[in-house]
């Protein structure tokens, strides 16, 4: 009896998220994408998109991300979601590094703005870095710390690799196929086929495809009350109130610091993820905690 009931419930969620995916594909097929594209507004970091002459195919190529990322409803959702936790910082630190803003959608692309983004290359978190390169861009990699989980810092960490990116090619949509391929990778394509430009180059379909799914990320993000109904576009998370504060001592026991000073545990790992385990050498530390 109990396996049957199991079953005819296993059937019944099944159903019922058939019907939710008829549902949303509906109500997107209400609008004709086609119609609201303007390809003449089709830009990246500055550099207008070209869909003409040579380059018939990227017109094939921008259309197939775009429906790759709009027909994947529940994580375009999360992007709305998750906006206001990180494009606010995002955007005012590549403000203060002349890095233009398409660059706050690299880092959806990267991870969709999952803080608990991991790749198979080990890359970590919003920016994605893998332990080397967050090393020699200033992050804390050991067995106690990973601030690759500390946002702000890998922020600034990503934006000094773009900018090292942009001063090795001069151009920053190879700049964004760089930080997906490596810059020697990408020299030496661009060498081999003889041309300066992200859109002359014939590249593996991984970073063929990674400057298209940007702008598809960010077209939507863009003009997403044109192409969506808006009811499937549900409210936004919202940052908590935090302060922080400084330590400087070495704590043993983490969990035994927070009861002692009367901070809530959990919010203080979720705030600083950082924090691997649960004790932190001697240093000089920022933290983030609740402030109510």
């Amino acid at each position: 009896m109990r396996y049957k009931m199991i079953l005819w419930g296993s059937i019944f969620l099944f159903v019922l998220s058939l019907l939710f995916f008829f549902e949303s594909s509906n109500k997107l097929d209400k609008t004709d994408i086609s119609k609201v594209i303007n390809y003449e507004n089709i830009d990246f970091a500055w550099e207008k998109v070209d869909f003409n002459g040579k380059y018939y195919f990227n017109k094939e190529k921008f259309e197939k991300e775009l429906s790759i990322t709009r027909f994947n409803l529940y994580q375009f959702i999360l992007y709305h979601k998750r906006e206001p936790i990180y494009f606010p910082i995002i955007e005012e630190k590549l403000k203060q590094a002349w890095i233009p803003d398409d660059f706050k959608y690299l880092a959806v692309a990267e991870s969709s703005l999952k803080n608990d983004a991991l790749s198979d290359s080990n890359a970590w978190w919003i920016w994605q870095f893998v332990p080397e390169t967050a090393k020699m861009y200033g992050l804390t990699i050991n067995d106690d710390i990973d601030e690759r989980y500390n946002f702000e810092k890998e922020t600034d960490a990503a934006i000094r690799y773009l900018k090292k990116l942009y001063d090795d090619f001069w151009d920053w949509t190879l700049a964004a196929a760089a930080y997906n391929r490596w810059e020697n990778w990408l020299r030496r394509a661009m060498d081999d086929q003889k041309v300066k430009s992200y859109y002359d180059l014939y590249l593996n379909e991984e970073t063929s495809r990674y400057v298209w799914r940007i702008l598809a990320i960010k077209y939507l993000i863009k003009n997403k009350y044109e192409i969506f109904d808006k009811e499937d576009l549900w409210d936004q998370f919202e940052l908590p109130k935090t302060k922080n504060i400084v330590i400087s001592d070495k704590i043993d026991n983490l969990k035994d610091w927070c009861y002692e000073k009367w901070y809530n545990y959990a919010s203080l790992k979720q705030l600083n993820s950082w924090i691997i385990w649960e004790k932190l050498p001697s240093w000089t530390w920022i933290i983030k905690v609740l402030d109510y």
